[in-house]
């Protein structure tokens, strides 16, 4: 053998890196450079410097050489084959691709997946920033193929109200806040049969509602598992907690030989981001002690060594564990405590703040104005000042990058939507408290509430324009809530005062649900009542929809809201034509079920009509066309009301275009084309044209997936009834039950207690004509008892006399009696339970 040979085969002094055995195998099979960079997503410097290193270890200077080398040593046999795709989980799931790899944590995942197989809950609690949200993404993702209904996650990190915990696991599951139930009802309903995992993250500040929300889903539904993640237990029955641990470490005082360094997760997450910056960084004999300082500064928290290796850009790891000794002197002293962690997390974004620049940190401090994040053009909008501190509005996108590129802001991309800016969570804590104690906190609030008004502000007024904001707005609606919740609070001179009420006008139709459109409707009039210096025509424009709003749950109460819209419409002057006619006819509609004398709403929509001529020179002309189309609509329901069947329809139909019109003249598609559709169905229904009808009212019922969240809700309860009646006119009883179910499910969300009277009645026809009388006694009773508490005039006739002739006379006379008697005596709740309970 000669001496070259045995050179060959002598074994080497440094071991190949797992990425070297790569590259090596690589090369084996022929492929280039480019090649091998485009294969294993390096860049191509990366890759020779790769090569480089392997040459060197090798002994070699060409890739014949390293070859040759390799196959002598059995390096090319062992080595792990090129990395595959891989595999799609056939689980569904909306896990969210992690970009930077996960490290360690396998004893903590195979911890979970055993909890989790033995507890319906599992809680993983820590301070902020120690990973638990990394934790469960990866137990998450190892999870897929153990839960046939898939692994969703529910982040309410951007949630402020407890109460829209229930709506933000429902997006999460993709459940429509119309489906017919309450939140809660909806969930149970979903997930009671589904075997399912949901990850909820960050719960800690909604903590309660959580709780409550979960205790109560794993009562009823058996093949549901949850994992939270919060920085305290949920307290609950059942629950298992976990607690997270700071990832390990080696004691710098003790080093341990360099190349075992990397067996401690901390410093290969360390290393891992640091060749995010410098792809060839590498713990060595002069850097090993400063890095292990580094981890132990840091207390092996994941989010501060990520924020420390961005910095090894600028400093050397000397440097840099010389700079947090100095930051942290008076936090690391004493026991490590969940409270040190969390001032150990504090302490490491103040370090890294304190490398930013100071328009930077300007712009880090403005951004946490926003909830939920913001676009490029909001933060210019907002963020912005003309005094040369470095955040003039061409510079933003500057800023805003190098603050994404130190990980203080990370850059959300959706298909079709305009990037969005977030902030974490425990730095947008971080950077709103230097914002408070800037003294710039006030201004930084009001220009927030400032920008969405102006978004907002030209949808106020009764204009097609409602509802056109709705869509573009959904991704900010934590920050309109904000925006809001300022205006309502820190108003203090006239200016600001109508802040929060044309906010709250201006987006009556973004709300998930009716009941939070109701809320903001009612505190702004609340709020316009204690504020009579308020512009006349605004307090009337609030009242006058608030009243609106308040119809199905407070009849009276709308009526008195509405006539004193027109009260203070009417002392506006020649002006203010325009919001009389917008308080008129929502006063009509009002008073037109109204028990008391269901004909006092044809004044109003008459006085209503008679002014629209002088409008069409004050106000712009989409508004005109929307006031031309309503005031058709409110002539077809006068015609509706007095039995001219065919004037409705004509009416109905002459809205119908009205609307038509609108949308394509002004690009918008104008919502009130619904209920215009419904009035000739109605109108066709009245007239004995059922297939008519039916096709009119599935018209409408196709226009609802692409409309505004209340908007939607409110016909979503209302169509199925339309479909109901004309189901039951052809005999088609169980469709109709049906079609009654589903509003039923509906209005009991609104609730909208109208609906619900009516859904009882026609139920109660269907028992008749199905030959169930006791149920149709029970049923009618409830809903004639119904309609009398709301003081409204039945939509239908649907008393016993009618759905029963005769039954005064019969043999079951007592009987029937009895049942519509405990019909009567029934709470609206009680009546739907019971008309639910049939199949």
């Amino acid at each position: 053998m000669s001496g070259a040979e045995d050179n060959s085969a002598q074994a080497l002094v440094e071991p190949l890196t797992r990425r070297e055995r790569q590259i090596l195998a690589l090369l084996a099979l022929g492929l280039s450079g480019p090649e091998i960079a485009k294969e294993l997503t390096l860049a191509v410097s990366s890759v020779k410097w790769y090569v480089k290193q392997l040459y060197a270890k090798l002994g070699v200077n060409s890739k014949q050489q390293a070859l040759a080398r390799a196959r002598a040593l059995n390096l090319l046999t062992a080595a792990p084959a090129a990395p595959q795709p891989p595999a799609t989980p056939a689980s569904q799931h909306n896990l969210p691709l992690q970009i930077n790899r996960f490290f360690g944590r396998e004893a903590e995942i195979a911890q979970l997946k055993t909890r989790l197989s033995e507890h319906h809950l599992v809680t993983l609690t820590g301070p902020g920033g120690v990973g638990k949200t990394r934790l469960s993404l990866a137990t998450a993702e190892a999870l897929l193929s153990d839960f046939a209904d898939g692994v969703w996650l529910v982040e309410l990190a951007p949630l402020a109200d407890p109460a829209l915990v229930g709506q933000q696991i429902a997006s999460s599951l993709g459940v429509r806040d119309d489906s017919g139930r309450s939140i809660l009802e909806s969930l149970t309903y979903f997930l009671r049969q589904r075997q399912l995992l949901l990850v909820l993250d960050n719960c800690e500040h909604l903590l309660q509602a959580c709780a409550q929300l979960a205790d109560s889903l794993l009562r009823v539904c058996p093949r549901l598992h949850l994992l939270a993640s919060s920085r305290e237990p949920l307290g609950i029955a059942g629950q298992a907690v976990i607690s997270v641990p700071s990832l390990s470490f080696p004691d710098p005082d003790h080093l341990p030989p360099i190349e075992h360094m990397s067996d401690f997760v901390a410093v290969r997450l360390f290393l891992d981001r640091a060749r995010l910056v410098l792809p060839d960084y590498q713990v060595t004999a002069n850097n090993g002690a400063a890095i292990a300082r580094i981890c132990q500064r840091l207390d092996g928290i994941p989010l501060a060594l990520e924020l420390a290796a961005t910095r090894l850009r600028v400093l050397e790891a000397g440097e840099l564990a010389a700079r947090l000794d100095d930051a942290f002197s008076v936090l690391i002293g004493g026991s490590r405590t969940a409270l040190a962690r969390q001032q150990t997390l504090r302490a490491t974004i103040n370090w890294s703040y304190a490398l930013l620049s100071q328009s930077e940190r300007l712009l880090l401090q403005r951004l946490s104005v926003f909830t939920g994040g913001c676009t490029l053009a909001a933060a210019e909008a907002i963020c912005a000042d003309s005094l040369g501190d470095g955040l003039e509005a061409n510079l933003i996108l500057e800023r805003l990058t190098a603050l994404v590129e130190k990980s203080m802001v990370s850059a959300a991309h959706q298909p079709g939507q305009a990037t969005r800016y977030v902030l974490l969570e425990t730095v947008r804590q971080f950077a709103r408290e230097k914002l408070q104690d800037s003294g710039d906190g006030l201004r930084l609030c009001t220009r927030h509430r400032d920008y969405y008004l102006g978004l907002v502000e030209p949808n106020w007024r009764w204009t097609v324009r409602w509802g056109m904001v709705a869509s573009k707005l959904d991704a900010d609606r934590d920050n309109l809530r904000r925006a809001l919740q300022w205006s309502f609070e820190e108003s203090d001179h006239p200016g600001e005062l109508e802040a929060g009420p044309k906010l709250v006008m201006g987006l009556r139709e973004i709300w998930p649900s009716r009941q939070e459109q109701l809320d903001w409707y009612l505190r702004a009039a609340d709020w316009c009542r204690v504020h009579p210096e308020i512009s006349a025509d605004l307090i009337a424009d609030v009242l006058a929809f608030t009243a609106a709003a308040l119809g199905a749950h407070d009849p009276p109460g709308a009526l008195n809201m509405a006539e004193e819209a027109v009260a203070i419409s009417r002392r506006l002057g020649p002006a203010g034509k325009h919001v009389l006619f917008g308080s008129l006819w929502l006063l009509g509609m009002n008073r037109s079920w109204d028990t008391d004398g269901p004909d006092l709403f044809l004044s109003p929509l008459a006085e209503s009509e008679a002014i629209l001529p002088e409008l069409a020179g004050q106000i712009p002309s989409d508004e005109y066309s929307a006031a031309l189309a309503w005031t058709a609509y409110g002539k077809a329901q006068v015609a509706m009301w007095q039995g001219r069947y065919l004037d409705a329809k004509r009416h109905a139909g002459e809205a119908l275009r009205h609307f038509q019109r609108v949308g394509r003249e002004f690009g918008v598609l104008e919502w009130g084309s619904q209920p215009a559709l419904l009035t000739l169905g109605n109108a066709c229904l009245s007239l004995d044209q059922y297939d008519e009808a039916h096709g009119y009212f599935q018209q409408a019922q196709a226009m609802n997936e692409s409309a505004p969240g209340s908007w939607r809700q409110d016909h979503a309860a209302s169509v199925p009834r339309w479909l109901a009646l004309v189901a039951v006119q052809q005999g088609r009883l169980d469709q109709a039950a049906e079609y009654c179910r589903e509003s039923l499910y509906q209005a009991k969300q609104i609730p909208d207690y109208d609906l619900i009277a009516s859904n009882l009645g026609i139920l109660a026809r269907i028992a008749a004509q199905a030959g169930r009388p006791a149920r149709a006694a029970r049923l009618s009773g409830a809903s004639q008892a119904l309609w009398a508490r709301q003081k409204r005039q039945p939509w239908e006739d649907s008393s016993l006399d009618t759905l029963l002739p005769g039954w005064r006379d019969g043999p079951k006379v007592a009987a029937l009696a009895a049942a519509s008697d405990a019909g009567q005596a029934m709470s609206a709740e009680e009546a739907m339970a019971y008309a639910l309970s049939d199949g």
